[in-house]
């Protein structure tokens, strides 16, 4: 044990450890803004300064990275570190003149005012959510970019990127809220679509449009397969788009869009249009994409149309009374594949559209989740960059198919990425790459958690539960399993 003495007071403690945590043990009142206690040893805001007199000499130390090595004299409220936190507040002050959290750490320690120029920041860079970021998520979504003046908090090359997960944890550790700010920004942007639709509540179809049109600022023409989304956004004589949108039937948006698109460029072509940023979207849900619409869309992006088509994979035919299609999951039980005495609900797999669509050698397909926007956005982003045909599947939890309370919609949507039900992944040019949540997963940096605790939150498969069909769970983990380790192996685990 070594000795020191603290403001007059003598304290045992053991060689190396840290002394800020020795003061804080002693209820020492030490002024902190960097520093976590589960997080890397950083010193940047140098809020909790101390002097030190070792031999006879004093210095002044961070002691929220400092080890104690040997017997010293700490003073924790001398003049002179008073002097030098009145200081760091002051420069504190002037960076972020308007945060609430910095104005009230201002107060306490007595100052009124800063002498330096208002710089009207909100972000102080403690570092606090980078560091949660990659050594607590393991999501290394955000970093620090630039120097001096110029150094901020952002993603790589400032753009969206599939690597954040939504956790949170960096918005909970952020001491001036600005990375809540940052993470609420897409609230603080137009919608394309508007309220008042006619979408039920808790209904995903709505929540993912709002992501994906936020994934551009270019003007946007989409066409929209019959189908939930497209009865309940255009009841006659009223429309929620503000935005070009075209219906035309259940079986060709992919037909229609390619000849949007193909029309365009001959406009273009002639010169009787000069926008070339316009991009070309179409929507469908599974049942006009999977089933009724799988001809049209194979056509068009065999034929190589410059558009991105989305799928809204609600796993049945909502819209027309909940009737199975080639997406339901297996077990589910739908009005023509009930659960009874006799069948399980629906006895076959789903079809995995995403590895069809893989088939095509088109220049994008992605797998997303509404649960993970910023992977979702980010996606979305990136195809809308790409020329070509591209094709993104989304889940989309359907409270009224799927039987769950609607205010569940999101932590379903995370739930079947965290199980691997639903990995998000994309293949450009051919290249598998495993994305977000479902690379921690893969990376062993996040738990892959088991199917019941997904299914369960569901009245879709309640009746798995019972013992005569229990053994159906069991199949559906195995094939998850399977599925999972097979794409891993695609993406180079």
């Amino acid at each position: 044990m070594i000795k020191i003495n603290i403001d007059n007071k003598n304290i045992g403690v053991e060689k190396g450890r840290i002394l800020l945590d020795v003061l804080k043990e002693n209820e020492f009142m030490i002024p902190t803004l960097c520093y976590h206690k589960n997080l890397s040893l950083y010193g940047s805001c140098r809020l909790c300064t101390v002097e030190i007199i070792k031999e006879g000499r004093s210095s002044f130390v961070t002691s929220c990275n400092y080890p104690i090595k040997g017997e010293m004299v700490v003073k924790t409220n001398s003049n002179e570190v008073i002097k030098i936190r009145k200081m760091l507040i002051e420069l504190m002050l002037a960076r972020c003149p308007n945060v609430k959290y910095i104005k009230e750490l201002a107060k306490k320690m007595g100052v009124e005012k800063t002498r330096f120029p208002l710089q009207h920041e909100n972000c102080l860079l403690c570092g606090l959510c980078v560091r949660v970021c990659d050594e607590i998520v393991g999501a290394h979504a955000i970093n620090f970019s630039d120097r001096g003046l110029d150094k901020k908090v952002t993603t790589l090359f400032n753009m969206e990127t599939d690597l954040c997960i939504n956790c949170n944890e960096c918005v909970k550790v952020c001491p001036t809220g600005e990375v809540e700010f940052l993470v609420k920004k897409y609230s603080k942007t137009p919608d394309r679509i508007a309220s008042g639709h006619r979408l039920c509540a808790g209904c995903a179809e709505s929540i993912i449009i709002r992501q994906v049109l936020h994934a551009t600022n270019n003007p946007v023409i989409i066409s929209n397969a019959t189908g939930c989304t497209e009865v309940a956004t255009t009841i006659y004589p009223y429309t929620s788009w503000k935005i070009p949108w075209i219906h035309s039937a259940f079986e060709n948006a992919a037909s229609t869009i390619s000849g949007v698109e193909a029309c365009y460029r001959v406009l273009k072509r002639t010169g009787r249009i000069k926008d070339d940023e316009i991009k070309f979207l179409a929507f469908g849900g599974d049942g006009g994409t999977y089933d009724i619409g799988l001809q049209a869309l194979s056509g068009a992006v065999e034929r190589g149309h410059d558009f991105l088509y989305i799928c809204f994979n609600n796993e049945a035919y909502m819209n027309t009374g909940i009737q199975r299609s080639s997406a339901t999951s297996k077990g589910a039980s739908t009005t023509t594949s009930p659960a009874g005495i006799v069948i399980p609900g629906k006895k076959e797999f789903p079809k995995d559209l995403t590895e069809i669509m893989v088939a095509h050698r088109i220049p994008y397909v992605a797998q997303t989740s509404p649960g993970l926007y910023n992977d979702l956005i980010a996606k979305v982003g990136k195809a809308f960059n790409i020329k070509g045909p591209k094709f993104i599947n989304v889940i989309s939890p359907c409270p009224r198919g799927w039987r769950f309370d609607p205010e569940k919609t999101i932590e379903l949507s995370k739930l079947a990425v965290k199980t691997c039900f639903w990995p998000t992944y994309e293949v450009k040019n051919n290249k598998y790459r495993i994305t977000g949540l479902s690379k921690l997963i893969a990376d062993g940096k996040q738990e892959k958690i088991q199917i019941e605790e997904y299914l369960k939150m569901q009245g879709r498969f309640k009746h798995l539960f019972s013992e005569k069909f229990k053994s159906i769970i069991l199949e559906i983990q195995e094939r998850i399993d399977l599925q999972w380790n097979q794409l891993k192996a695609k993406c180079g685990y």
